[in-house]
């Protein structure tokens, strides 16, 4: 029982004390004129549902939730974010490459029609953001447009990302 209480006390300080081991707040500001926007015509009604259920994690717009001051929920919702923005940003997917920007417009899609995105993690807390089947039949319309309109401007085995050879010495 004694050993107990002295695990439990030094738990307690060790709880409180991560509490002021904080991470960074995703508050970069992005180059003028490299946002999603800036590239592609984006109509209104997809912009709202990008804000309310994609830029959390994939723009440098977070609203952060009271838990995030929480440690270690904090750390673990700074991951997400950090591991959001690698895989997509849309505050800068202008700057992205062409290769790049139509890729990630079939991932759009194709996460979206796997029910794949928003996560259900996230949306186990932010129920707002929830896409409806028209919101995602609208986003991936409008992706698939953009798929399209990178095809006419580019030569399709230019849009095709190159896997490394595995095989040793090329």
């Amino acid at each position: 029982m004694k050993y107990a209480k002295m695990l439990a006390a030094i738990l307690g300080v060790a709880l409180l004390a991560v509490q002021f081991v904080r991470p960074a707040k995703n508050r970069s500001q992005p180059a003028p004129g490299s946002g999603i926007e800036s590239a592609f015509p984006v109509p209104g009604h997809v912009m709202e549902v990008f804000k309310r259920s994609c830029f959390d994690c994939h723009s440098d717009s977070t609203v952060y939730p009271w838990y995030s001051e929480i440690q270690p929920l904090g750390w673990l919702l700074n991951s997400h974010i950090e591991d959001g923005k690698r895989r997509l940003d849309f505050d800068r997917f202008a700057s992205y490459r062409p290769v790049r920007q139509y890729g990630k417009f079939k991932d759009i899609v194709d996460q979206l029609q796997q029910d794949e995105m928003p996560l259900g993690s996230y949306l186990f807390i932010h129920r707002y953001a929830r896409l409806t089947t028209d919101e995602k039949e609208e986003v991936i319309h409008w992706s698939g447009a953009m798929i399209d309109s990178i095809r006419t401007h580019f030569p399709v085995d230019s849009l095709q990302r190159k896997k490394p050879d595995a095989r040793p010495g090329k």
